[in-house]
């Protein structure tokens, strides 16, 4: 039986997989200055990318940077 080292993740072909972190919505409004309450009710509705996790919604930082360039060049 092979010893998985912590922290340490596969894929089913064996690979490494980059796992990237989540962001909680406190974190993303102060980074971005935009209230938590707008980011929420985004979330709820689709409008930016979101995981909701149980009761807490969940932001990967870089689908969010991608939301937010879309958002600027429109």
């Amino acid at each position: 039986m092979e010893k998985k080292s912590a922290g340490s993740v596969r894929s089913r072909t064996n690979r490494p997989v980059h796992l990237e972190p989540l962001y909680d919505s406190h974190e993303v409004a102060a980074q971005y200055r935009i209230s938590e309450k707008s980011l929420h009710r985004w979330a709820r509705m689709g409008m930016i990318p979101a995981v909701k996790c149980g009761r807490l919604w969940r932001f990967r930082k870089s689908a969010i940077d991608r939301w937010m360039n879309s958002r600027i060049a429109s």
